[in-house]
């Protein structure tokens, strides 16, 4: 059997497309022919060769078609032309009023996106959730009969060295605070700069926050962290933009501390990738994040910029708990590289093969 999948965009260090790489490989190893499709403006220069392109889409009545499904594009009206039967996969729709006022093209995407979201889900033949966080959205709006198949989660690879320049360029005695992820408004970048301010200033001034990220999500917002920062008076917050895995792996190797304050998410596989890297996490109890978290790290809420910076400084000094908050990231961890991922896909698949 072919069991395609169908990408808006297919893009180094993307969770979407580290998923659907997974999945074709699980899929393959099934004995099954897989390929993933994207649209070509919307793919990365590396990954050209690994896709291919959405006008080359063709099927058959017997075919599979996955679609992952985040924000309008053609790839929805593609999905919805097969005559294969259907998955949608739901990754989550930010809401659009993120996006208003920094990208207003984005902002009506992601409004389109919800507006067809029923429809889209009716003319499935499945509906999967990558979290039950997303679930509960997608029952929330009418939809059921959704299954969960927790983000894939792929380990830090064994053999890759990192970023010999990278490692260096962050060498020395400050303290790392770590951020990796789109530089989107619903992350609320701002306030970590804000908390990071408290802390560097009040607390450690032998500190520096590393933002990690593509510039490219949303513009007007990663300069308006700019000004931020520059308004106060912040030398050491560094905007890194786009990391390649060796890069990433670098990052990671050089942090003392992983903090997300995001207000929207589906999942945030970045905070499992930072456990996976021995790194203390701190993370804002929203959307899917505390199932991402699975009882590891801490969470907060409703914390000002001065006590979010106190908690920043009470995880890196106060060594029995980091020893706690470490020994209940590596057993989440390897709860999740203990999952038989596929047995999971092969459950869901049952019924439609």
């Amino acid at each position: 059997m072919n069991i395609h999948q169908v990408l808006v965009g297919y893009a180094d260090g993307d969770a979407i497309s580290n998923e659907a790489r997974r999945l074709r490989e699980i899929f393959r190893c099934g004995g099954h022919c897989s390929e993933i499709y994207a649209d070509p403006s919307r793919v990365s220069p590396s990954l050209k060769t690994d896709c291919r392109s959405l006008m080359d889409y063709a099927a058959e009545e017997s075919d599979l078609c996955l679609y992952h499904y985040g924000i309008a594009s053609p790839a929805a009206e593609v999905f919805l032309a097969s005559p294969a039967k259907k998955i949608m996969v739901y990754h989550n729709i930010t809401p659009a009023e993120y996006f208003t006022g920094f990208d207003d093209a984005v902002a009506a995407q992601l409004r389109a996106a919800r507006v067809a979201l029923r429809e889209t889900a009716r003319r499935s033949d499945a509906v999967w959730a990558v979290s039950r966080f997303n679930a509960a959205e997608l029952k929330a709006e009418g939809i059921d009969g959704v299954e969960v198949l927790p983000l894939l989660f792929s380990p830090k690879p064994p053999d890759m060295p990192p970023d010999p320049l990278i490692l260096e360029k962050f060498a020395g005695p400050l303290k790392n605070i770590l951020f990796v992820g789109r530089i989107a408004p619903n992350k609320r970048i701002e306030d970590l700069i804000l908390a990071f301010a408290w802390f560097h200033m009040a607390i450690n001034p032998f500190s520096r926050l590393i933002i990690v990220g593509s510039p490219r999500s949303a513009p007007r917002y990663l300069t308006m962290l700019r000004m931020l920062a520059g308004d106060l008076d912040l030398p050491n917050v560094c905007f890194e933009g786009f990391a390649s895995p060796a890069g990433l792996l670098a990052y990671y190797r050089v942090a003392d501390l992983f903090v997300s304050t995001s207000e929207h998410e589906g999942y945030c596989l970045p905070l499992v990738e930072a456990m996976d890297h021995g790194i203390p996490v701190i993370a804002r109890a929203a959307g899917g994040m505390p199932e991402a978290m699975d009882g590891a790290g801490v969470l907060y809420e409703d914390l000002a910029p001065a006590e979010l910076g106190a908690l920043f400084n009470r995880v890196l000094t106060d060594a029995a708990l980091r020893k706690e908050l470490l020994t209940s990231q590596q057993r989440r961890v390897q709860r999740a590289k203990d999952r038989n991922l596929e047995a999971e896909v092969q459950a869901l698949l049952a019924g439609m093969l």
